[in-house]
C-alpha cells in the first residue's frame, strides 16, 4: 500500500499525485471491504457494501481507463492485499470481477 509519511502524518495528500491518491484509496478500500455484504440480512449492511463496491469500481476505472495504468498489474497488487476467503474464494472472485472490463482472461 502506498503510504507517505510527512511530518509524522501517515497520509499527506498534498505530496501525492492524483493517481497516487486514487491508488492509495483503492488499496485501503479493498482491504476493509466487507466481501460478504451480499449475504447479510441487514439492508443497511447490504447498502453500505453496495456503495463501497461502487466506489471501488470507480477508482479502478479511474486508474485503468483514465490514467491508463496496467490493469493486470494493479489487479495483482489488489489480489495480494486480500486473503482468498469464504466459499470458493469469494474475495478473489469479486476482485477479478471488478477488473473484468480491463483485463482479458
Amino acid at each position: 500500500m502506498l503510504e507517505h509519511i510527512v511530518n509524522n502524518n501517515p497520509l499527506n495528500y498534498k505530496d501525492m499525485t492524483v493517481l497516487e491518491q486514487i491508488k492509495d484509496d483503492l488499496f485501503s478500500m479493498v482491504q476493509t471491504h466487507d466481501y460478504s455484504y451480499m449475504m447479510s440480512d441487514s439492508h443497511n449492511v447490504w447498502e453500505a457494501g453496495m456503495q463501497n463496491e461502487r466506489s471501488i469500481k470507480a477508482k479502478i476505472h479511474a486508474i485503468c481507463a483514465i490514467h491508463r495504468e496496467d490493469a493486470e498489474y494493479i489487479r495483482g497488487i489488489v489480489l495480494g492485499l486480500v486473503a482468498e476467503q469464504y466459499i470458493d474464494g469469494l474475495t478473489h472472485k469479486v476482485i477479478k470481477g471488478w477488473f473484468a472490463p480491463y483485463v482479458s482472461e
